[in-house]
């Protein structure tokens, strides 16, 4: 029986070593485990970090994306605008040009006929009006009759139209 007993003993030391094998090899799977266990849920939070960032970001380019297209239609627009105003600045320089021109002729007509009126009523009034005469008599004088003076007028200005 004593070798019963010596190999029941070591038999237990044999199961004692085995277990105490197998308890280091749990805590270190446990520790694994744990440690591992660690490392995905930061891994899974740092993902979902991440895909909000990636959501926000694209928001964000897409927001940028629409306030380019509408600032590059307003720059446009202020473009054409001031291309239309410059081109009806233009026009209505023109248009004043051509109405300072017409009233510079007008201006010169109407001097001219004022002149020539004027030469006309001194004409007639030299002719109309009553002579004098004196008690004494004196050597007749030549009459000359007064000449209608014309005056010149400046040729009329092309308009170009263009």
């Amino acid at each position: 029986m004593s070798e019963n007993m010596e190999l029941l003993e070591q038999r237990v030391t044999k199961q004692t070593q085995k277990l105490e094998q197998a308890s280091t090899v749990v805590e270190l799977t446990q520790q694994r485990l744990d440690t591992t266990t660690k490392a995905s849920n930061e891994a899974e939070r740092e993902r979902r970090r991440l895909e909000s960032a990636l959501k926000l970001a694209d928001k964000r380019a897409k927001r940028l994306a629409r306030e380019t297209k509408n600032a590059r239609k307003l720059a446009d627009a202020a473009e054409q605008d001031r291309n239309d105003a410059e081109n009806e600045l233009s026009e209505n320089l023109q248009a004043q040009q051509k109405r300072q021109d017409k009233l510079a002729k007008a201006e010169a007509a109407l001097a001219a006929a004022k002149a020539t009126q004027d030469v006309e009523q001194a004409a007639q009034t030299k002719q109309t009006a009553p002579r004098r005469r004196s008690a004494a008599k004196t050597t007749p004088r030549k009459r000359t009759v007064a000449k209608k003076t014309t005056t010149k007028r400046a040729p009329a200005k092309k308009s170009t139209k263009g």
